[in-house]
């Protein structure tokens, strides 16, 4: 049985990196007009609802582009777009990028917040539509814990951040009181945020870089260390508006908009670069991992013996189910065997030879692939990587 994955290495994808970008800006800014709405400046909200609603339809049209794109860039490159369908269907990103648009679209109804069903729907749609981002990450990939620092990380960051790019836009034309009510309720937001986002983040990059020396030595290091230089100038300039600028704006003494607006253009380019990073191969996952990897398991009353093995740009699987005995099972299972990288899955059923025994090859790209295999007794797991040419 032959199965083909034939999915590019995200490390030399530019087209992913561009669409990955895309995506995050566009969440934030959906999110952003949402949570300054109703939340942070509602009375902002009130007297620019047009800004907003501008602000929330290209956010919305972000982040269904890059979807949609990125799920057509998947199939192109298993080499039949017509297998779009079944991508949306049948695989388990496709299955959360559907998840992701119909959220999108709810989202996009509700608007700014004028619904009364709103006040309990909103909170849990804005999680779900962010947790659709971290299951097609690398958090979605390692699991526990990572899943739940990365939405973390995520929340509060659109919460700020978010709130931020909607405030830069409608300041124009609004009330003084209304301004620093909004500024003041951001600072609050700020203090709490940033802290939070600090910690996750750095728990996050821990994992994901592992050794300090892979930080200037590979791509995900280099690109991760351009964030938190950025990420360096957005808290500078945070700090200076919140010791320097939200005073004056008490006494009238400063307008504030060019501060505030530097801000939230260094934040736009920290979501751009955020995205990247998420379509980048961490240096943890590049480390030396076995080529071959034996299996020898009980589990029940079965025994699970054979080899996962990777040549260039395929895996072979090879597997005998027996009996506590060491007798092979006169008749074995269909299972699946799932194979995920960078955020991309694929399922695939496989079959008997003959009685018990199982020998198929997958065609996939060098990289580091995590291998699940859905046994009848255990589920097991191993990290293999196909080498290039």
């Amino acid at each position: 049985m032959k199965a083909t994955i034939a999915l590019m290495d995200h490390a030399q994808d530019n087209i992913q990196d561009l669409v990955r970008a895309s995506l995050y800006i566009g969440v934030f800014l959906i999110l952003g007009a949402g949570i300054f709405a109703r939340y942070v400046g509602r009375e902002i909200a009130r007297g620019q609802a047009w800004r907003l609603w501008y602000m929330l339809s290209l956010g919305f049209m972000a982040a269904l582009a890059s979807s949609l794109y990125g799920a057509y860039h998947t199939v192109w490159m298993l080499g039949d777009t017509s297998l779009l369908g079944s991508y949306f269907l049948e695989t388990t990103q496709g299955n959360l990028l559907l998840v992701r648009m119909a959220i999108l679209l709810v989202l996009l109804g509700l608007s700014l917040g004028w619904a009364r069903i709103d006040r309990w729907l909103y909170p849990p749609l804005a999680l779900g539509l962010l947790l659709t981002l971290t299951l097609t990450a690398h958090a979605g990939a390692k699991g526990g814990l990572m899943i739940a620092a990365d939405l973390i990380h995520l929340s509060f960051g659109s919460a700020w951040a978010g709130s931020l790019l909607a405030l830069a836009l409608c300041w124009p034309g609004s009330r003084y009181a209304a301004v620093l009510a909004a500024v003041e309720c951001l600072s609050r937001l700020g203090l709490v945020g940033v802290g939070i986002i600090s910690l996750s983040g750095a728990y996050l990059a821990t994992i994901q870089v592992g050794l300090f020396s892979n930080l200037p030595e590979s791509a995900y290091g280099r690109t991760l260390l351009l964030k938190l230089g950025l990420v360096a100038g957005v808290l500078a300039v945070a700090a200076i508006n919140r010791m320097w600028l939200l005073p004056r704006l008490r006494s009238k003494g400063v307008r504030g908009l060019p501060s505030v607006s530097l801000e939230a253009l260094l934040v736009a380019v920290v979501l751009g670069v955020s995205g990247v990073l998420a379509s980048s191969e961490p240096p943890t996952a590049q480390a030396a991992l076995p080529t071959s990897v034996d299996i020898e398991e009980t589990a029940g009353i079965h025994h699970y013996s054979g080899q996962l093995y990777a040549q260039v740009g395929e895996v072979h699987f090879l597997l005998d189910i027996k009996d506590l005995q060491g007798k092979i099972l006169e008749q074995g299972p269909s299972f699946r065997v799932r194979f995920a990288s960078q955020g991309n899955a694929l399922e695939q059923v496989v079959r008997p030879f003959q009685k018990a025994q199982y020998h198929s090859t997958f065609q996939v790209p060098p990289g580091t692939w995590e291998v699940t295999m859905g046994l009848p007794d255990d589920t097991l797991q191993y990290t293999l990587t196909v080498p290039g040419p």
